[in-house]
């Protein structure tokens, strides 16, 4: 059979885990390759350019855009270093790339050979160095992590980034203090030790213009978590979790190693608070440690339902010794200590208007006819317009790929639009899987249910059933309730679901 021909390629650069860093760029070497082996062929190309170490699909955002390229019809070829570099990524993995490039009729050019996965042999080739390359990376990922556990017990940094006020001595292999973050620190601890709160603290820090780590304002738990670190001990602390607790990603289970197994070095690195310091810390924070709320119990019939209609912040509730209960004033700050002070009303006046809401809502739905259920649902109306938007500049990316071979277009031209076009696919793709997963484990609920539900309610009164079932009964059928109160105007926003 005479060989594929070939035209237009994409060139796909991945810098993984196992490159070695230094002085030499991996991509920039990879990529003059690459280039050269192009150019000597006259192959017409696009660069795919990926930075990672993740092994699966789902985690590497340009070799999805490619995938989907691919099964357009783009391109005759995809060019790469090695064949692993598409995946060494688990056994659905590989046969999703495969069964792309089989069916697009793509190949598969490296700088020593072309890969033809219709061709029986080369499938079966391909196969053997895909198992061994996954062999490979395991290896690599075992030897990975134990080189940072040998690492840690002799003391060196293997725990990511310097935490603040450290910064990495790449030669030492440990942490040197940063003399200008030092004295931000000094301030944190001591105003903590004097007794200022952790959000006390943040305010102090964002009037003065002071950045957090990642240069954003200051929030009481990045304050926290930074203040109780044992690294600022000196010590290098190692093992404490296992496992992940990421959705897609592939790991073992999230698991708390037991203290007594951690690797712990002391005397690392330099100090910047004594032992005597951290205790106290512990201490006064333990002591301030919020009681579970009510709202997780279920105790008001509004419990985790009432939220600040100025600044979206949950509402709590204060029962009075006359048997009333409030609604609290809104106690939430910004990150510089403004209070947004939503003013306070008794809950009967706010219940008896989610009541009245919750009689004109069934109103509605008795006179609404049940074959217009869909209606009810623009989240997935919008889901469809969505996926009919994607469709369209798809078929588009087609459309201009006959304009370019038909020579309609000039090649700047075809590039250019080529690029604006993916650019918005990206974009609409991000949108799409958004709100599919806003969707997904949250069905809506149907009419007939709704209805039903607002008759078990009115019914849990006669019955006398306890507040907390009622309050269960109440988030089925309500999202949100909004409360805003200015001066004597009160406005009671109630969100069905």
């Amino acid at each position: 059979m005479e060989p594929k021909k070939i035209y237009e390629v994409a060139m796909y650069l991945r810098k993984s885990r196992d490159d070695t860093g230094g002085e030499e760029d991996v991509l920039l070497k990879h990529e003059t390759a690459l280039t050269d082996l192009v150019r000597k062929n006259n192959w017409r190309y696009v660069i795919y350019r990926e930075i990672g170490s993740s092994d699966s699909i789902d985690f590497r955002p340009e070799f999805k855009r490619l995938l989907k390229d691919i099964k357009n019809d783009f391109y005759d070829a995809v060019v790469v270093m090695d064949y692993d570099r598409l995946s060494r990524g688990d056994k659905e993995d590989r046969a999703r790339i495969e069964k792309t490039l089989q069916q697009s009729n793509t190949l598969v050019v490296t700088p020593h050979r072309v890969y033809d996965l219709n061709d029986e042999d080369q499938e079966l080739i391909t196969d053997i160095e895909g198992v061994f390359a996954r062999y490979e990376y395991r290896m690599i990922k075992k030897r990975f992590q134990r080189g940072k556990k040998i690492g840690a017990r002799l003391g060196h940094w293997t725990n990511g980034p310097a935490p603040f006020p450290y910064v990495y001595n790449s030669e030492a292999h440990s942490l040197d203090v940063d003399p200008e973050k030092l004295d931000v620190y000094n301030f944190i601890k001591h105003r903590i030790l004097s007794g200022t709160t952790c959000s006390g603290v943040c305010w102090e820090l964002n009037r003065q213009g002071i950045q957090s780590p990642k240069g954003k304002l200051w929030s009481e738990s990045v304050l926290y978590r930074l203040i109780l670190n044992e690294v600022h001990l000196g010590r290098v602390v190692y093992g404490k979790t296992s496992g992940g607790l990421h959705k897609k990603r592939k790991a073992a289970p999230f698991k708390v190693i037991p203290r007594e197994n951690w690797i712990v070095v002391e005397n690392a690195h330099p100090a910047v608070k004594t032992p005597e310091e951290h205790a106290e810390i512990v201490t006064l924070l333990e002591s301030r440690r919020i009681q579970p709320k009510h709202a997780r119990r279920g105790t008001y019939l509004l419990s985790g339902l009432l939220y600040c209609g100025k600044c979206g912040y949950s509402l709590q509730f204060q029962p009075k010794p006359n048997g009333r209960t409030l609604v609290k004033k809104c106690q939430k700050t910004d990150a510089f200590g403004n209070c947004c002070g939503n003013r306070g009303i008794e809950l009967e006046h706010v219940e008896k208007a989610v009541m009245e809401s919750l009689r004109e809502h069934e109103a509605v739905l008795l006179k609404t006819p049940v074959e217009t259920n869909e209606s009810d649902f623009p989240t997935e109306h919008l889901l469809h317009t969505k996926e009919r938007e994607l469709e369209s500049l798809r078929d588009g990316a087609n459309r201009l790929k006959d304009l370019f071979v038909m020579g309609d277009v000039t090649k700047a031209e075809y590039k250019t639009r080529l690029e604006r076009l993916k650019d918005l696919t990206v974009k609409k793709e991000n949108e799409y899987e958004q709100l599919k997963e806003s969707l997904d484990g949250c069905t809506p609920l149907t009419h007939a249910e709704r209805l039903q539900l607002i008759d078990e309610l009115k019914a849990s009164w006669k019955a006398a059933i306890d507040v907390q079932e009622r309050n269960r009964l109440m988030k089925l059928i309500i999202g949100r309730i909004e409360y805003r109160r200015n001066g004597g105007e009160v406005d009671i926003q109630v969100k069905f679901r």
